[in-house]
């Protein structure tokens, strides 16, 4: 599984960075997604530096980094998981947009909170608690997938 910035430093914030190592082992980032997620002053990045040194999170260097239409690190993962051909954790939707056109499988910060759930790592209810702190720190959820989630994870 690769990620890009937004899901670790999401997951980080409120402090489930470890469902991505229950879920999937290992992920993989780019150097440009490393230098975005470690700007000084940041407390949530020390979980994250703390995975690197464990080495569950893997810094990778993209080798074909083709002009995709977007930059930063969004390019760089999108680029990664087309060369190793792999899933990709992405929040952004143009980033995302660009990403299937790829045929790039992704999926959102929130949908590791519903993986987690199916793989009993967390309850319905703790889901629903990591949903509601996710927007509390400034994770958007549209409104209408907002009910969505609470009907899937109420039922």
């Amino acid at each position: 599984m690769i990620s890009n910035a937004s899901p670790l430093i999401f997951l980080s914030k409120i402090g489930q960075i470890s469902l991505l190592k229950k879920l999937f082992a290992f992920i993989l980032i780019s150097k440009e997604v490393k230098d975005e997620i470690f700007v000084e002053g940041k407390p949530e990045t020390i979980d994250i530096a703390n995975a690197i040194k464990q080495g569950w999170i893997k810094v990778v260097e993209v080798k074909d980094n083709i002009p995709i239409g977007i930059e930063g690190g969004e390019s760089s993962v999108i680029n990664l998981a087309r060369e190793r051909k792999d899933k990709l954790v992405i929040d952004d939707s143009i980033a995302i947009k660009v990403a299937k056109a790829f045929d790039i499988e992704t999926i959102r910060t929130t949908t590791i909170i519903f993986m987690a759930v199916e793989k009993n790592i967390i309850n319905k209810k703790q889901a629903i608690s990591l949903i509601n702190k996710l927007i509390d720190i400034g994770y958007y959820i549209s409104p209408t997938y907002y009910s969505a989630i609470l009907a899937k994870l109420s039922s």
